[in-house]
């Protein structure tokens, strides 16, 4: 495998869409001034009044599975055998409020229990269930910077940069997913709230891969979904890797709508050790250097 050196500042790509300088130096300075606390501020009554008690949050570092979670819950939740739902409208039956909360309130005609997907959740101290997937960080990694390849057509970071840059949050990590926690820290405190409470349900994205249907099962019971074994065998049956590119095929992806400058698939081969033939042996020992001891207690030895 040819790898390029890491560099914190690579070279600008005139084909690669960046936040210009005056916008990211503002950005700074709005957080320096606690501009986004006190909107999380202003937003709290709102979020609060939207909120119902049997609501749940899914959680989790992106590139985790949340898609493709969300698109077999949405699949258990619908009516029986929906055709409507697939991976490019999964949002209307799970919706994503990345980093906006109060954004529930634009759903209050979905029906109990309400799902929501959050990568950077705001208010999460107030949510009454939370699901958090976890997956192992090198696959994320890999995955992650396939995605950032594909949306910002940058076809000249390297994995090892890429990975270099996240680690330092450095590079395409000033003005890209910014504000992403790194693996290690926010899977650090989900199994810190797991031990305090039992409104967090831990879900591994390699559990869903060896067998889904008793993942979603134990899913079932947490949000107290009736059982009904048509929607789970349906879910199950178009949870497949392979069902789900034939829908990304005839509908395309919700994550690359109108939005990738590069060519690529979003649902991938989904293996639980694909990164081992994409990563070089010094990447991964860097990463297991860096998250050790939080990939031991997650089972990633």
């Amino acid at each position: 495998m040819s790898i390029k050196t890491p560099s914190d500042t690579p070279t600008p790509n005139p084909n690669i869409r960046h936040e210009t300088p005056i916008k990211v130096w503002f950005g700074k300075v709005k957080r320096h001034l606690g501009y986004y606390e006190a909107r999380n501020r202003i937003s709290e009554p709102k979020f609060r009044r939207a909120l119902r008690h049997t609501d749940t949050f899914l959680l989790g570092h992106p590139k985790s599975g949340h898609t493709w979670l969300a698109y077999m819950l949405a699949l258990l939740m619908a009516e029986e055998k929906d055709p409507s739902v697939n991976l490019l409208n999964v949002g209307n039956f799970v919706p994503f409020v990345h980093g906006r909360d109060h954004d529930i309130a634009r759903y209050e005609h979905l029906p109990n229990p309400r799902v929501f997907r959050d990568e950077k959740p705001v208010h999460h101290k107030l949510y009454p269930r939370i699901l958090y997937i976890i997956r192992d960080p090198r696959a994320v990694l890999v995955s992650y910077w396939h995605m950032y390849r594909v949306l910002l057509g940058d076809e000249d970071t390297s994995l090892e940069s890429f990975i270099d840059q996240y680690l330092k949050g450095t590079g395409c990590f000033t003005y890209w997913n910014k504000h992403i926690v790194r693996w290690d820290r926010q899977v650090k405190m989900a199994f810190l709230e797991s031990e305090k409470n039992d409104r967090l349900h831990v879900v591994r994205y390699e559990d869903l891969v060896e067998n889904r249907r008793i993942v979603l099962e134990g899913i079932t019971h947490f949000l107290d979904l009736p059982p009904h074994a048509d929607r789970l065998s349906l879910a199950v049956e178009r949870g497949s890797f392979r069902a789900m590119r034939a829908v990304e095929d005839q509908f395309g992806a919700e994550a690359y709508k109108g939005r990738a400058k590069g060519a690529g698939s979003f649902v991938r081969q989904g293996k639980v050790d694909g990164w081992v033939y994409e990563m070089d042996g010094a990447i991964s020992a860097r990463i297991c250097n860096e998250f050790g001891s939080i990939m031991a207690e997650a089972g990633y030895d």
